[in-house]
């Protein structure tokens, strides 16, 4: 302190002082540690660096940016990218600490903070055996922290993917047919014609006549016509451009004791197969309120519609169009032919299909307009806080999190599509694949942090959770149509067959983890969890598992080389149980059936 005095000016001369902002990361339970202290891998990323790139999929945004974390995006549309954490395929998802069930379309990557992954069984040990092979976890954006407290944020993309990046070259020297002859019959759909079977045995395209199906019938006889590969190039002509477009707009405020952010999300696909396409949006309303020193609230809630008129099918099976060009069809005709899909007189408007290989495999447009795969998801989660600071040390919180989405699947077989189904009577059918989930996780949690003299630092967390789960899903179908172009149950030819099932799970779960660190030399972590889970013996529903790691960070204590910035030491050990539970469940059918 200096007296004033009668002084009308003093002279301050700040000095130096070097520190080092310590690295925060979030870890389990949505609690933040610094990063030296961690005993186990984790690795973050901040979401804006992922959003400059698109993908059609957030998630997809990661490839290649974590260690250890292999991502292969699907092709598909719709299709949920394929994630492997050190081998294991089951990551769980949590958001803004919260555990929750995603096909990772639910979720705008505008919406996205960061990224972190906690690797491992350690790093996930107070989530259950849900978690045993690590999490991917999101923190979300809250309210603004610009000084005008409000501020609005617009994002706009457009990509367009004008063809594969790569497809397979196919012969185009033969044409379909067997022992290197084919000739279409004289009959309307080449009924009884032995040598069409195979899609590579027949003639050479060498300009000769051959009776083929838009060949000209002259007195009941099929005349011959130039043997010709004029669909070389099918499946380029038929794909289409695909386009994905993204905007989204968020509005964010924040005050002394609040914050609040609401954003809109749209992603658009056009599918590369014609009448294909995906329309997903997202609204986001995340809020926190401190109502005095002690008491704050906070909260997010998230919905996802997600609508398809048709979604693309990529199987070996006569409805993708993928396989009707590339593993099955010939270029001894043109797709541009293809066009008018019930075209006479082998086609019949509404009843049967016009198709040169017909008997063989379906019309790609007959196809793509009217076998159609319908997709319809109302997806929502949200979670609400409530935490009061008992002291300087202490800390209460509860927290209940709530995700429910109900999930529609159709598919409309028409009039004269070639299924493969035994008895193949090619009379349509009606199929609906309904599914439902609800799943509320419930936490009690107590924390507690100080320092033990000068030398050791001391948090821990002691928590109580409730986990109820519930699926129910239906399938069924019809067994052929009774009237064309009429999909519904009523209209079935044969009874409707229909599965249904449902699945329900309890889990009360106590845990608890601590950190002890001893100055700058190192920390110890230790965490234990209690389960006990409806899916498992009346006599042995209680298990534990627990987990122990150890850190220490060279430089504080050593001095190393210029060379070496940082080198840190750890090693950690874990034992994990599961509840005889699978991670993702299927359709009613393919539950009951196998």
């Amino acid at each position: 302190e200096v007296a004033v005095g009668e002084q009308t000016a003093i002279n301050v001369t700040l000095g130096e002082d070097h520190q080092e902002l310590e690295e925060v990361v979030v870890t389990a339970l949505g609690i933040k540690k610094e990063a030296r202290t961690i005993g186990y891998t984790t690795q973050e990323i901040a979401g804006a660096q992922l959003v400059k790139a698109r993908e059609p999929n957030p998630v997809n945004s990661l490839t290649g940016k974590i260690a250890g974390l292999t991502v292969a995006p699907s092709a598909e549309l719709l299709g949920r990218p394929q994630l492997i954490l050190r081998g294991s395929s089951n990551i769980l998802f949590v958001v803004d600490g919260v555990p929750v069930n995603s096909d990772t379309w639910n979720i705008s990557a505008d919406d996205i903070e960061t990224y972190t992954v906690l690797k491992g069984p350690n790093a996930a040990a107070l989530y259950g055996s849900r978690g045993q092979n690590g999490a991917i976890m999101i923190t979300t954006k809250r309210g603004t922290g610009d000084k005008r407290r409000v501020a609005v944020e617009f994002n706009s993309s457009t990509q367009i993917q004008p063809s594969f990046l790569a497809i397979p070259e196919r012969q185009n020297e033969y044409g379909f047919g067997s022992n290197y002859q084919y000739a279409y019959t004289n009959s309307l759909y080449d009924e009884g014609n032995v040598n069409r079977r195979a899609n590579i045995w027949g003639p050479r395209f060498e300009g000769q006549n051959v009776p083929q199906y838009d060949s000209p019938v002259v007195n009941g006889v099929r005349q011959g016509t130039p043997w010709t590969a004029r669909g070389a190039n099918n499946f380029r002509d038929f794909m289409g451009v695909g386009v994905l477009s993204t905007n989204s707009v968020a509005v964010s405020s924040s005050g002394d004791n609040y914050d609040v952010r609401l954003s809109v999300a749209n992603n658009y696909q056009k599918g590369m197969v014609p009448n294909t396409g995906l329309n997903i949006t997202n609204f986001n309303l995340s809020t926190g309120v401190h109502f005095n020193d002690r008491l704050k609230f906070d909260g997010a809630l998230n919905l996802s519609l997600q609508n398809s008129p048709n979604i693309p099918q990529s199987s070996s099976g006569p409805e993708s169009e993928t396989y009707i060009f590339q593993v099955y069809g010939s270029a001894n005709w043109s797709v541009a032919d293809m066009h008018d899909y019930y075209k006479g007189p082998q086609g019949i408007p509404g009843v049967q299909q016009y198709y040169a290989e017909y008997g063989r495999g379906n019309n790609p447009y007959f196809v793509a307009y009217e076998w159609l795969y319908g997709h319809r998801k109302t997806d929502l989660y949200g979670y609400g806080r409530l935490s009061y600071k008992l002291n300087d040390h202490f800390n209460l919180a509860l927290r209940s999190q709530i995700t429910t989405w109900n999930q529609l699947r159709t598919e409309r077989v028409p009039y004269s599509a070639i299924t493969y189904k035994t008895p193949d009577l090619r009379q349509g059918d009606y199929r609906e694949d309904r599914r439902n989930l609800l799943e509320n996780n419930t936490d009690v949690l107590l924390t507690y942090n100080q320092n033990l003299g000068k030398n050791f630092t001391l948090s821990a967390v002691l928590g109580a959770n409730a986990r109820l789960f519930n699926y129910n899903a239906s399938w069924a179908t019809t067994d052929f149509l009774i009237v064309p172009g009429v999909y519904n149950f009523s209209n079935s030819k044969n009874p409707v067959q229909g599965y249904d099932f449902g699945a329900d799970m309890t889990v009360l779960s106590a845990y608890a983890t601590t950190d002890l660190t001893w100055k700058k030399f190192g920390t110890l972590g230790l965490t234990g969890r209690f389960d006990k889970s409806s899916t498992l013996p009346a006599a042995n529903r209680t298990f534990f598992y627990p987990s122990a790691s150890l850190s220490t960070v060279v430089n504080d204590y050593v001095r190393l080389p210029e060379a070496i910035s940082f080198l840190k030491l750890r090693g950690s050990y874990a034992a994990v149980r599961t509840a005889l539970t699978q991670y993702s469940i299927g359709s009613a059918y393919q539950q009951v059936t196998g």
